[in-house]
């Protein structure tokens, strides 16, 4: 599976990148690999080769096989990429319906492939890409159904199905960003604004070349007496999911593990991670969570000289659930409880 899974990328980003037209599904595909395989020197080695050369055979193959022993040693990463590369349902033939076709013709010295809109040259880079005919029309299925979702919903088809109601969307302007953060109303008695909430556009200047796609970041800091403690929470709103999922992991990588250690806490969101570190008479956690297009980042802090895992886990939730809810379309609503 995990080697059907590779090839399929690979197809995917080496029709793209031999016949210059690309799309948000190919993008997608190209920013998850790129992200894995680009942790290591042999690997941007590889995928540097790939892009220059996609008609090269032994540079696809290259690829192909460092991605299928990542996907192998990590289900998780598997799953991102098979829901990027799958249909999330199958595009009806009702009017309005977007379907997709592949036709080759033309004579020896002027012919054409025909891909839905999309009119490419019967070169030999591109002959290569559409080695695999059965995936590049998965594929093309793939794109077919996300152009028609997202006309109609906004949704760039990373979420649930209809079911659970889940969306994955990029938040369109800073009101919204703003409105992930929580208010007085949504945390318990006796918290109370310390730092008021602030919205910037774009990508902040403290930011790496990691906040690619930035398009809102939004902060507020809260603390509270008897006990003394104290919460930083920050959202980061990107244009696609891919460019949130690499802020994520740009963003973990800062973490000194030299001062903090690992913390256990339950899943959230589409992946989560926490850290913690001893402080002078009390303890500081690192939370964050990527949440489809928004990474969220909670701060915490207490003097009480124990950290409460309820009340963290009950701050981290609130504000993943409230982002959640920003991309769904729904006016973010959910509180914290400890």
């Amino acid at each position: 599976m995990s080697a059907d899974l590779a090839t399929m990328a690979i197809t995917a980003m080496t029709t793209s990148i031999a016949s210059g037209a690309g799309s948000a599904v190919v993008d997608e595909v190209r920013q998850l690999v790129r992200s894995r395989l680009g942790q290591s020197d042999e690997g941007r080695g590889a995928l540097d080769r790939f892009e220059a050369e996609p008609g090269a055979g032994d540079a696809a193959n290259a690829v192909r096989d460092r991605l299928a022993l990542a996907l192998e040693a990590d289900p998780e990463f598997a799953d991102r990429l098979w829901t990027a590369l799958r249909p999330a349902a199958a595009p009806s033939r009702s009017p309005g319906a977007v379907h997709q076709s592949i036709h080759i013709g033309g004579n020896a010295q002027r012919s054409t492939i025909v891909i839905g809109p999309v009119h490419l040259p019967r070169t030999k880079g591109v002959m290569v890409a559409l080695v695999a005919g059965v995936v590049v029309l998965a594929v093309l299925l793939v794109i077919g159904f996300r152009t028609v979702l997202h006309s109609v919903t906004g949704d760039d088809g990373g979420g649930g199905g209809s079911g659970d109601a889940r969306r994955v969307t990029a938040l369109k302007d800073s009101a919204t960003a703003e409105a992930v953060l929580p208010d007085s109303g949504s945390l318990p008695a006796g918290w109370e604004v310390t730092q008021a909430a602030k919205v910037t556009e774009g990508t902040p200047d403290d930011c790496s070349t990691a906040c690619e796609g930035a398009a809102f970041t939004a902060t507020v800091r809260y603390e509270k007496e008897q006990p003394l403690a104290g919460a930083f929470f920050y959202v980061q709103a990107y244009d696609t999911a891919a460019h949130a999922e690499r802020r994520f992991e740009d963003y973990r990588a800062t973490i000194d593990t030299s001062v903090y250690s690992s913390m256990s806490l339950p899943a959230m969101g589409d992946r989560s991670a926490a850290y913690r570190k001893g402080i002078v008479n009390g303890e500081h956690a690192e939370v964050g969570v990527l949440v489809g297009t928004v990474v969220t980042w909670v701060t915490y802090r207490t003097d009480s000289g124990e950290l409460s895992p309820p009340a963290l886990v009950s701050l981290v939730r609130m504000l993943s659930d409230r982002a959640q809810q920003a991309q769904n379309g729904t006016a973010p609503f959910a509180g914290a409880e400890f």
